[in-house]
């Protein structure tokens, strides 16, 4: 992860906001298939995007299951 964050800009990928923590989070999510260790299934996001982004993604999934 430290990696991914010297190569791209210190901001929020989604949002673009600066000077906050930034979180690796998989674009497509390991349960769903995604690959672990490909640099382009990583975004870079905040907090705030994060938490939305993985709320949305298990709600999808939640309602694809039943």
């Amino acid at each position: 992860m430290a990696s991914i964050k010297r190569k791209r800009p210190h901001c929020c990928e989604q949002c673009g906001r600066t000077g906050i923590r930034l979180f690796g989070d998989h674009i497509q999510e390991l349960k769903d298939g995604g690959a672990p260790l490909d640099e382009s299934n990583i975004q870079l996001l905040c907090g705030s995007c994060h938490t939305a982004k993985t709320v949305r993604v298990r709600a999808e999934r939640y309602s694809q299951e039943y």
